[in-house]
Parts: structure tokens; sequence; C-alpha cells
């Protein structure tokens, strides 16, 4: 397998650079008041240093329509961000993770009660910039969005507890848990901005799909990745006791003894430093990195053919390089 170097965001967010600014801003100031209740100022700059795929979704789906209608856009955009954000918070408790982007975790640095509430208090905070745009549908939009990714992290919790997950059972859970707010961070722009039925559900389809293609990177990663580079500790989720489809493609690829040896690191949820190594070689060389790498492939082609309904723009272009550097990224 080969990531690509060709691409990167600053270029691919040239069109919405003003516009990411002020988005950065309003996300900084919102954030500082939620970590400023635990004395954690300071904290949310790590936060805003990230790729920002959620915020860049948001404006360029809706400029894609309207593109002199920015600023109407920082408020969807900077919500989008942090629901994204305060899932991950939720997200670390679960797995009781001590690293993200590369510092401490929220629930590492104070508590797990902290982290819970903070994550809470940070989803309220995006929900009341929406109802800014006093938009039903767009209520709705997010609400749908959060429900799902509930939904989404209570059947992974279920499955690896019950045992080995299918491929199909594995999208499901990642349409929940990532697919759906993609979906509607791509809506919601659409929505504010008064677009039809048609082109709202065209970028649903859109967000759909990307963020499908999206997770199946993030996975595939988890096996692959330069720990360093990626921010974070690899093979993270089979240590947590959690199929992803590398995982399940390993498992339909190998022999008895080598399925039951994955199996086993499943079930007692312990990794040495043997089984890292051969696990990371073992995806190459069963071919289960071209795998998820085709599978990605497939989904970021439908979610460019959903974009046959927008206008030919340079936010058009975007969208389309966005969804080429989701599947060439190596962090």
């Amino acid at each position: 397998m080969h990531f690509s170097q060709s691409l990167n965001l600053s270029t691919i967010y040239q069109p919405i650079a003003g516009n990411l600014e002020q988005v950065k801003k309003r996300l900084l100031d919102h954030l500082r008041d939620a970590f400023g209740l635990i004395r954690g100022i300071g904290f949310e700059e790590t936060i805003v240093e990230g790729k920002q795929i959620r915020p860049a979704l948001a404006l360029l789906s809706g400029l894609s329509f309207q593109p002199d209608r920015g600023a109407e856009l920082i408020n969807v955009a900077a919500a989008s961000e942090m629901t994204h954000f305060a899932s991950l918070i939720h997200d670390d408790v679960v797995d009781g993770a001590k690293m993200r982007r590369g510092t401490e975790s929220v629930n590492a640095r104070w508590h797990d009660k902290v982290a819970v509430l903070l994550g809470d208090y940070i989803i309220s905070q995006a929900l009341h910039l929406l109802s800014e745009y006093r938009s039903p549908d767009v209520i709705q939009t997010i609400m749908t969005a959060v429900k799902s990714m509930s939904e989404g992290e209570l059947h992974q919790i279920i499955a690896s507890t019950d045992g080995i997950v299918s491929e199909s059972d594995y999208y499901s859970v990642i349409q929940r848990k990532t697919s759906s707010l993609m979906e509607a961070v791509c809506k919601m722009p659409v929505q504010v901005l008064g677009g039809s039925p048609e082109i709202v559900k065209a970028m649903g389809v859109f967000g759909h799909n990307f963020g499908m293609a999206f997770q199946v990177i993030d996975d595939l990663l988890d096996f692959i990745a330069d720990e360093n580079h990626l921010g974070k500790p690899i093979l993270c989720d089979i240590k947590d006791g959690k199929a992803t489809l590398p995982t399940i493609c390993l498992l339909s690829r190998m022999g008895k003894g080598d399925a039951e040896r994955i199996r086993k690191i499943l079930r007692e949820r312990h990794l040495d430093e043997k089984d890292k190594i051969w696990l990371c070689q073992s995806v190459r060389t069963h071919g289960a990195d071209d795998y998820c790498l085709d599978i990605a492939r497939d989904f970021v082609s439908r979610a460019k053919q959903a974009l046959d309904v927008v206008p030919d723009s340079e936010y058009r272009k975007s969208l389309t390089e966005l969804c080429d550097y989701i599947v060439a990224r190596d962090k």
C-alpha cells in the first residue's frame, strides 16, 4: 500500500481559507468557555490544530450552492467540529485512551467524570449555536446524527463483548459512529441556505459515503501508521476487543492457527510486542491493506457521483480533492 503525498489540506482549503479562520476563532471562543470551567485554559489550542475536516466540509458544501454566503455558515461549521470533538472526549472515556492528537486526552489529564460532563457541555454549546438559525430541519439533522453516534458506540461495545462482528455489522457501526455526523455536516449548510430537498439529499449521500471512506482508512491507519506521526498509539481497536475491517479481512484470509491467535487477542485484550509486529506485517502480507483501500475508494467514488448536482466551481473541486485526500492520507 502506498500513500500519496501530492495532496495537502492547505491547498484544498484555499477557497475557504478566510472563512475557516473565522470558524477557528469561533471555536476557540466557545472552547475557552468550556475549558475555563475546569481550569483548563490553553488546552483548547490543541483542538483547532487538527485537520478541520468537518468545518471544511460544512463550508464547501454550502458555498458550492451559494458562493457569496460564507458568513452565514460560520456557526454551522463551528458546531460541526464541536460535536465531533465532544464525541471524541466521550470515546476516550469509553476506551480508556490516554492520548489524543499527540497530547493527553481530557480524561487522562482530569477525570472520567469531568470528561463526560465537558463533552456534554460542548455538545450543548454546539446545539445552542445551531439554534440561532431557527431552523427545525437543521436541529432535526444534528439530533439524528447525535442519536446515531450514540447507537454506534453502544453497538460496538456490545459487539466486542459478544464476539467477532461481520463485515456488514462493521459497516453498520461506522455508518452510525462516523458517517452519520459527516452526512449531517454536509446537509445542514444547504438547509441553512434554503437549498431544495433534492440538493440536501444529494449532499447527505456525499457526506455518508465520504464518512464511510474516512473511517475505513482511519481503521487501516490503526494498523500501519507511524505512531509519532499519527499522534496516538496504533492497534488500539484490536487491543480493546474491537474487530475493525482490517481484522475482519485478516480473519477471512488467514489459516486456522493464525486466526485463532487474533481471536485470542480480541478476547483477552492483550498485545505484546511480538503480537504488534506480527499484526502490522500480517495486514500487508495478506493484502488486508489493499482490500481496505479498495473499499474506501469505492465509497469515495460514490461520494463524487453525488456531486453531479453541484455546479462546477472551486468549491466543488475542493470537495473532490478532499475525497482523494482522505484515501491518500497517512494520519
